[in-house]
């Protein structure tokens, strides 16, 4: 019974540093993003190097916002009425949520219904989620006009508003 216990006690033990390291991985600052393309909830084309790096398009050019979320993310819920306070005190910064593998029918749906106006993105295969590593939601993912990644961070509290505001800050003055 002791070894059994032992080895259930070695496997969770395991298991929560597993889960762990998943949390506080993620793409490390001053990386390249990986470069993506996808519809918006409006059927538009969305590219982000038409925004970042050197073929950004002058008109469109500047720092870009993902907030990766799902319609069942509680955290999410909280942190996309911020980011939306946050667009209107940053402007300049273009902030899209990009939802993860739901029907485009249940994301306008849930969109509709909390009042959400910041464009949405679809990745309906996790493909830009995977080349992100959010496999966590909320991951926020703040890339600075030149392509890199200028802030990163996974989940959300009521606690991280000025962390996060800070960012944009940093991010709207370069």
């Amino acid at each position: 019974m002791r070894s059994f216990l032992s080895l259930v006690f070695l496997c969770s033990t395991l298991w929560a540093t597993d889960s762990l390291a998943v949390k506080n991985t993620g793409l490390p600052v001053g990386s390249k993003a990986p470069g993506c393309y996808a519809k918006t909830l409006d059927g538009k084309d969305f590219f982000l190097s038409r925004y970042v790096g050197p073929r950004a398009r002058q008109e469109l050019s500047g720092p870009v916002a993902f907030s990766f979320f799902t319609t069942f993310c509680v955290p999410c819920r909280n942190e996309i009425p911020y980011l939306h306070t946050l667009k209107k005190e940053y402007p300049a910064l273009n902030i899209y949520m990009i939802n993860i593998r739901e029907d485009p029918k249940i994301v306008r749906s849930f969109a509709e219904k909390m009042n959400y106006t910041l464009p949405i993105l679809l990745d309906r295969y996790g493909k830009i989620a995977e080349n992100y590593s959010a496999v966590v939601t909320p991951t926020l993912v703040l890339i600075d006009k030149d392509g890199k990644i200028a802030f990163y961070k996974r989940g959300f509290e009521k606690s991280d508003t000025t962390l996060i505001a800070n960012q944009f800050k940093r991010l709207s003055e370069k």
